[in-house]
């Protein structure tokens, strides 16, 4: 598992890409590629089939925040780290 570390990342960046594009592009720009991919399937497998597909850009945009914050403080992420507990269940390391 790799780690990833950059501390010139602005939080609110990849919150509102998560947030207008497809609910994973924050994720990309952060490194976090699978979760990335993931998220924007889910995003518009959920928006095809049962038409409530927002609700994963508004999770992964407050999730990509809190990530940037760590990110931005100097700290480093794994590649499937959560800021939110509950996504624990979907993605985990």
């Amino acid at each position: 598992m790799g780690e990833i570390s950059k501390p010139d990342t602005n939080p609110v960046i990849p919150a509102v890409l998560n947030f207008f594009l497809a609910g994973g592009v924050g994720y990309l720009m952060m490194g976090q590629q699978k979760k990335g991919i993931i998220s924007i399937l889910a995003t518009v497998f959920l928006s095809m089939c049962f038409g409530i597909g927002m609700i994963i850009p508004l999770i992964t945009a407050y999730d990509a925040y809190l990530l940037g914050q760590k990110l931005q403080s100097g700290q480093s992420i794994g590649e499937n780290e959560n800021g939110l507990e509950f996504l624990n269940a979907i993605f985990k390391d």
